[in-house]
């Protein structure tokens, strides 16, 4: 069997195929490149012309080097030209029927020697491989859209596959500057076993409306660090295929958080598939543009308040302070050892953290010190002071000042309020991980409207990006991160791929800032389990509770990237 690399067919020539004929041609190997029809094939040059002059125009490329670039590849509609190649991608729609079909024709076509090699997104390569007569020679090389630009390759293999190609394979990823991961033939391989199911809940929180489109996408963008928001992604990548990933992860496991949301499969159903349609989550220009015309959700307008009091003394209520005077508010910080009341202030923001514990049964030390532990605070590690000075601020409030509390304390810190017929929110402050600083402010039943409004404007009045929802476990941001961190650990705990391959994997293929277990490790495995555990208490949902293996890392104190 062919193990030297130098001459490719490609099979399909929509965007993915047109991309990889592209990624081959660049390195160096000559493509035959086809298409169903004579006009199809032309369809598929003209997009491989139109890059490469698009490099050029950028500087790039020169014209002798698009020429020659150009002059690698042939385009055409008949199989029979795959004669005499090394290796055969087919890049075809995904649909089990159509590939195997392919497949079962090239058996009678290529070289003995030949590699065949399916860029299915989902399927599965064994039902690919079985329905062939050389199994041993099929091999999934998944690359990602646009695949000139990802540098990702999943290379998956199958039980009846040449573990010699697969080390070719995966030894021609790398000839073409790719990062390749080795996994094995599973529903969704590593990259969109993790992405589609994070896509899915995101959909359904969206769904809810328990959060805006363009809050929900800033969620991820801003306060996770991620390239675009879930529902801008899922436009680009098509509705359609986001749910036929969907199903097929689905069928795959039977996990309820894996199946398409109903609001999906009403979009599809309605053909509304995102930017190829110029309709899905967002209206854009025209089908294929990825410019926003329609407006964004509607916002209630408030009035910020003229006088702010800050109570706190850690590194949040410091942050705080810090971004109201940049943004020219009046403030006034009120910690422990202050004297004076904030009796004249119209918003209070209560800054105050929790510190950890290892002798409290959460591990983490709030304000919810019983009267027998607060005679042991010394032993314990407990400071019930914090509780004494912080709620004697609050008690002094004006009776018509809003309260605005850390979300972890509006049990306590916003308690008071309520019992005194002030308005309430809760409210969290959270330090994206690249682009600035975003807080989501959090609305529970009792809370007033208006009070919600100016603490809004406010927020924004210092330039800060806020982001409004319900008040729920894990708010937003946390409620999409954190349980895609523990789809990750538990991917890994099955064994299917190492911490190594699956933060290559979402870097180098969903263009991630860093790995899922960089994530966690940055965050602290501790924190990762808590956030999760208070979400499944609420919910109850089995996806949510901490994988074991998470809470081996926690209680070991050790980190996975290390």
């Amino acid at each position: 069997m062919t193990r030297e690399i130098k001459s490719v067919g490609v099979i399909g020539l929509g965007t993915m195929g047109a991309g990889i004929v592209e990624v081959f041609v660049k390195a160096g190997r000559s493509v035959v490149a086809v298409d169903g029809s004579a006009e199809l094939a032309e369809r598929g040059r003209g997009f491989l012309t139109a890059s490469l002059d698009r490099q050029v125009k950028r500087g790039k490329l020169d014209e002798a080097q698009r020429e020659e670039i150009l002059s690698r590849a042939s385009f055409g509609h008949e199989l029979a030209a795959m004669a005499d190649v090394d290796l055969v991608i087919e890049a075809v729609p995904e649909r089990l029927e159509i590939k195997t079909k392919i497949f079962g024709e090239l058996d009678g076509i290529v070289r003995p020697d030949c590699v065949l090699a399916t860029n299915t997104s989902s399927l599965s390569v064994t039902a690919i491989a079985a329905a062939t007569k050389h199994p041993e020679r099929v091999i999934g090389m998944h690359f990602f859209n646009p695949a000139p630009v990802l540098a990702l390759v999943e290379v998956i293999t199958t039980l009846m596959a040449d573990t010699e190609l697969v080390g070719a394979v995966r030894a021609l990823a790398v000839d073409l500057g790719k990062k390749p991961v080795v996994v094995g033939d599973r529903a969704g391989f590593v990259a969109n076993a993790l992405l589609i199911t994070y896509l899915a809940r995101a959909i359904r929180t969206y769904e809810t409306g328990h959060v805006s489109r363009e809050d929900l996408d800033d969620a991820a963008r801003l306060g996770i660090g991620l390239p675009m928001g879930p529902l801008t992604l899922s436009d680009l990548i098509g509705l359609d295929v986001v749910k036929e990933v969907c199903d097929v992860l689905y069928n795959a496991t039977k996990e309820p958080s894996a199946a398409p949301p109903a609001l999906l499969e009403q979009m599809v159903a309605a053909g509304r598939l995102g930017r190829k349609t110029g309709h899905g989550f967002y209206q854009y220009e025209k089908a294929g543009s990825g410019t926003v015309v329609d407006a964004p959700e509607a916002k209630t307008a408030g009035s910020r308040a003229e006088h702010v009091a800050l109570i706190g003394d850690g590194p949040v209520a410091e942050e705080l302070h810090r971004l109201f005077a940049a943004g020219g508010l009046e403030v006034e910080v009120f910690g422990p050892e202050s004297n004076a009341e904030p009796a004249s202030a119209d918003l209070a923001f209560v800054a105050v953290e929790r510190s950890a514990c290892d002798n409290c049964e959460s591990g983490v030390c709030g304000f919810d010190v019983d009267e027998d532990s607060a005679d042991d605070d010394e032993e314990s590690g407990c400071d019930a002071d914090d509780t004494v000075w912080v709620d004697d601020l609050v008690q002094a409030l004006p009776k018509t000042c809003i309260v605005a509390s850390l979300d972890e304390f509006s049990e306590f810190a916003a308690g008071q309020a309520l019992a005194d017929d002030n308005p309430q929110v809760a409210i969290r402050l959270h330090a994206a991980t690249k682009a600035g600083q975003i807080v989501e402010v959090a609305r529970e039943l009792g809370t007033d409207q208006d009070a919600l409004d100016t603490v809004v404007a406010t927020l924004e009045a210092a330039g800060v990006r806020t982001i409004a929802a319900r008040y729920r476990a894990g708010l937003v941001v946390d409620a999409l991160l954190l349980p895609h961190l523990n789809d990750a650990v538990k991917m890994l705990d099955s064994g299917y791929a190492t911490v190594a391959d699956i933060d290559t994997a979402m870097t180098a293929g969903c263009g991630y800032p860093q790995g899922p277990f960089a994530y966690i490790d940055q965050l602290g495995a501790f924190e990762v389990s808590s956030g999760l555990l208070e979400m499944y208490d609420e919910t109850a949902e089995p996806a949510l509770h901490p994988s074991p293996l998470l809470d081996e890392y926690m209680g070991i104190g050790a980190q996975f990237t290390s």
